[in-house]
């Protein structure tokens, strides 16, 4: 019985886990870019709809624009939190330089210890990075809708 195919097996997984952890760190830091571009665009259209001299913002709008800011500021942190380094599983290399070199099955066996050792690390990794992600998500699409109501309450005198 060859144990070859879950070599292969194993490897493919971990060459995806690590593909996917990588993707999560680029998608954190797209939800870092996003908040801080939709801070800029939404303020700015504020302030050019608001540009009369005498249009003061209503304390409701202030409020709002205030928990829609909080809210994109808490999701590019939470994007930052996606990018801290991980504890991931190592090998130990004194193991490694302990085998003989042989294939014997027990050799064979040693490594895909080692490598399920690694898959099974990188995925419970993986999928906290994911839940902060969505988390992430969530609160930047909130604050959005808070800020979209704070436009529109802001524009309201202007339009009517």
């Amino acid at each position: 019985m060859s144990t070859v195919p879950y070599h292969a097996l194993l490897t493919d997984q971990l060459a995806d886990e690590r593909a996917k952890k990588n993707s999560l760190e680029q998608r954190g830091i797209a939800v870092i870019t996003t908040s801080g571009t939709l801070v800029t665009i939404t303020l700015g259209f504020v302030a050019l709809a608001t540009r009369a001299q005498t249009y003061v913002l209503g304390a409701t709008v202030v409020v709002l624009l205030v928990v829609a800011l909080a809210g994109l500021v808490l999701a590019a942190a939470i994007g930052l939190i996606v990018n801290l380094p991980a504890r991931l599983p190592v090998v130990d290399a004194g193991e490694l330089t302990a085998a003989n070199g042989d294939d014997d099955l027990e050799t064979v066996r040693a490594e895909h210890e080692v490598l399920a050792h690694l898959l099974t690390g990188l995925r419970q990794v993986n999928r906290s990075r994911a839940r902060i992600l969505f988390a992430a998500l969530l609160v930047e699409v909130t604050a959005l809708a808070v800020m979209a109501v704070a436009v529109v309450a802001a524009m309201a005198p202007i339009m009517s």
